[in-house]
């Protein structure tokens, strides 16, 4: 008996778009991020959203 995963989809549009738009993307997300530019940003985003967590948070 095999079990069939939730969908986590809330975005309005079909899976099967969003599946073949991934499908699309991924290989030049991988390339980029894997890239020294992609891995440069990436420490530059890391540092801001540590940034953003060190801020108070208003009551």
């Amino acid at each position: 008996m095999s079990k069939k995963k939730k969908s986590v989809n809330k975005s309005g549009y079909p899976d099967e778009a969003i599946k073949t738009l991934a499908r699309c993307f991924y290989p030049s997300m991988v390339e980029f991020f894997n890239s020294e530019e992609g891995q440069r940003e990436y420490e530059e985003w890391l540092k801001e959203q540590e940034a953003l967590q060190a801020l108070p948070v208003a009551a």
